[in-house]
Parts: structure tokens; C-alpha cells; sequence
């Protein structure tokens, strides 16, 4: 019987192995046709099914819609001249004619608006935007007096046929400055968003007091002399909560200064990198009211004069800068006789220039054209 076992499980055993032999091949079959069958349907079914759409555009549809026509936008004025004859349609050609020579061309991603003139004979014109009204009369000399109602008051002591070309190019200039601010974007971005109140800070910074001079400033004077008078011109609109600080180190500025043959200078790109504002501590004082910063900066010694040079090679007149919806900053170049360790006061009057500037950049902050005056009228001679 043992023997009878034994040759029993031999047998079994190869049988068992000419099976597993044929099980292996088989099974290498079906792996290569896996292999196979993933790559012939798998890969395709993933790119598709993974593959960003992208729909087709309608392209002559869309083409019918593209700004090749101008929008034109009238801008009606509205003469009143009892005394004087006034050829209006002489004069809207020549506005028209000056308008178009100032417009610039536009660019390929610009909305094309074409602003226009239209000269009427009439006494007023109505209260909606876009009407002016020009009052004419016989003067001395040309001047113009601006009320805050659209209302122009010409004194012409031209003759009759010049007289239209001087109306002709008020108009023009009118009309042309507003096409221009409507076509320029970077004033918009500049402004801040309107608020009742802005935290205003004017801050002295030295970049470095240890190998330099130590430098204060007459603020409190300057303070009430020259930016008191605006914060209250502006409080009808919005309330300026103004504080003052010294910060007497503020270390080196993100970008290094260019040397130049007398001294260093940055360029139009340097600007927006050069405000270290996580590293300067200017802290409003105000958590609520945006915040509004102006820095009077002191560059190191080694590093003056500090200039600011455009890509054409030249220097700016302010040798200052504004950072949208941020603030501006103004940089104050020491005498050039100034020593390592000495101490120096900057005074009210030399602060005027500064604050000068100052003031026009917190009204481009704020959204106050430059030439917008705050005051009911204004005389132009």
C-alpha cells in the first residue's frame, strides 16, 4: 500500500506541474493582451475624458460686434453772446477739427469713444451733464472766469474773425480733456475707494541715522500751514484724521539704488518695490478709515543725492512718486555738506516744497483732479 502511495502522488505531482506550466503561459496571455486592450482603449478614453474643453467661437459673429464703428459722445455748449455776432457753425468745425488733432491713437483692446462738440446759439443750456453754457463778451483782454455750474465766462478782445477760433479752442480744450481722462486708466486705479473719513500719516524716514545725520523736521508748523487749510476745504466731503510721526531707522530699502557720477538713482520700474511697508512700522491710528501714507524719506548718506531718472534719461522735477491706493513718498536730499553725526532740522519753509507735493498726491488719492478747484470759481488769464 505504501508503494501504492507513493506512485499515486508522483503521478499527481506531474500533473500538477505540467498544469502549472500551462496556468503560467496563459497567464502571461492575458497580462500582454491587458497591457494591450489599456493602452488601445484606456489611454485614448482618459485623454478624452481629462483633456480641457475647449468650444469653438463663433468668430464671424463675434466680429460683428468688435468696436471697429466709434461711440460718439456729444457735448453740447450753449452760447449767450447779446452783444457780439457768433458763427456757431464755424466755430463747431474748427473745435472739431482741434479735437481730432489732439486724440491719440487708439490701442487694439480700447473701447473707441469719440467725443464731439455741438455749438448752439442760447442764452442757458439745461442742467444735465455734457451741456455747457459759454458767456461772451467784449473785454480788454481774453480771460476766462470758470463757475462750478458748467457756466464759462469769456472776455474776448480779439476781433470778429478771430473771436471764433478763440471759442473754437476752449471748446476743443474742454472737450478733449475729458476724452483723455475717460481713455486714462491710471488715475482710476490710483484713487481709493470712497470713504466719510481717511487716516492720513505723514511720516519722516531715516535710512540710516547711525552712519549718517540724525534728522527731525518742523512738522507741527508746517502741519497747520500747509495741509490744515486743505483738510478743511475737504470736510464738507470727507474727513481727514491726520497724524505725524519719526521713524529714525528705517534700514535699506527693498531695491539698491543705481550709482550714478554724482551720487545714485532709481528707475520707473525700482518705484513700485521700493516701499517696505512690513518692515517701516507705519501703523495707522485708525483701524477702521483707510489709510493714506506719506514718507519723507532721508536716504543714507553714501547714497546721496538720491534721484529718480525716467527711461529717457531724466530726472524728476519732484524727485517723488505715488503708489496707488497706498500713499506717496518724496525723497529729501540732505546738503551736500552734510557730516556723519550731525544733526539736522528740516524747517517749515524748506517742508513747503514737500508738502507741495503732498497735497497733490492726496488729491489724486482721494479722487480729486489736480486741476478740479476747490474753491466756487476760479479766474484763467
Amino acid at each position: 500500500m505504501p508503494a501504492l502511495g507513493d506512485r499515486i502522488r508522483a503521478l499527481l505531482g506531474r500533473r500538477s506541474e505540467a498544469k502549472t506550466i500551462i496556468s503560467v503561459q496563459n497567464d502571461r496571455r492575458v497580462v500582454l493582451a491587458s497591457i494591450l486592450l489599456l493602452l488601445l482603449l484606456g489611454l485614448p478614453l482618459w485623454w478624452t475624458t481629462t483633456r480641457v474643453y475647449r468650444a469653438e467661437l463663433p468668430v464671424a459673429e463675434i466680429a460683428v460686434f468688435a468696436p471697429d464703428q466709434e461711440l460718439t459722445v456729444p457735448f453740447s455748449f450753449y452760447i449767450d453772446a447779446p452783444s457780439m455776432t457768433v458763427a456757431t457753425e464755424a466755430i463747431e468745425h474748427m473745435a472739431q477739427k482741434l479735437i481730432d488733432e489732439q486724440r491719440t491713437a487708439y490701442t487694439p483692446d480700447e473701447w473707441r469713444v469719440r467725443y464731439t462738440a455741438r455749438i448752439r446759439h442760447k442764452a442757458a443750456a439745461p442742467d444735465v451733464p455734457g451741456h455747457y453754457t459759454l458767456r461772451l463778451r467784449e473785454a480788454a483782454r481774453t480771460a476766462v472766469d470758470f463757475d462750478a455750474d458748467r457756466v464759462a465766462h469769456v472776455s474776448i478782445s480779439e476781433s470778429a474773425t478771430k473771436r471764433d477760433a478763440v471759442v473754437a479752442k476752449l471748446v476743443a480744450d474742454i472737450v478733449a480733456k475729458e476724452e483723455h481722462e475717460l481713455r486714462e486708466k491710471s488715475g482710476a486705479r490710483r484713487a481709493l475707494k470712497y470713504a466719510p473719513e481717511y487716516s492720513v500719516a505723514f511720516t519722516l524716514l531715516n535710512e540710516d541715522p547711525v552712519g549718517g545725520a540724525a534728522v527731525n523736521w518742523d512738522i507741527e508748523h508746517a502741519a497747520n500751514a500747509f495741509v490744515r487749510p486743505f483738510v478743511d476745504t475737504l470736510r464738507p466731503l470727507a474727513k481727514l484724521a491726520v497724524s505725524t510721526q519719526v521713524l529714525h531707522h528705517a534700514g535699506p530699502p527693498p531695491v539698491k539704488p543705481l550709482a550714478h557720477e554724482n551720487g545714485t538713482y532709481l528707475t520707473p520700474d525700482m518705484l513700485p518695490h521700493f516701499a517696505n511697508s512690513p518692515w517701516w512700522n507705519l501703523a495707522s491710528t485708525d483701524p477702521i478709515a483707510p489709510s493714506i501714507n506719506f514718507i519723507l524719506y532721508v536716504p543714507a548718506l553714501q547714497s546721496q543725492p538720491l534721484r529718480i531718472i525716467d527711461d529717457a534719461k531724466r530726472t524728476s522735477a519732484t524727485n517723488a512718486f505715488v503708489v496707488s491706493q497706498w500713499g506717496g513718498i518724496a525723497i529729501a536730499n540732505l546738503p551736500a555738506d552734510t557730516k556723519a553725526g550731525a544733526s539736522v532740522v528740516i524747517s517749515s519753509d524748506e517742508l513747503q516744497k514737500y508738502f507741495g507735493i503732498f497735497i497733490a498726491q492726496l488729491r489724486e488719492l482721494v479722487g480729486i483732479r489736480n486741476d478740479t478747484p476747490l474753491q466756487p470759481s476760479t479766474r484763467v488769464t
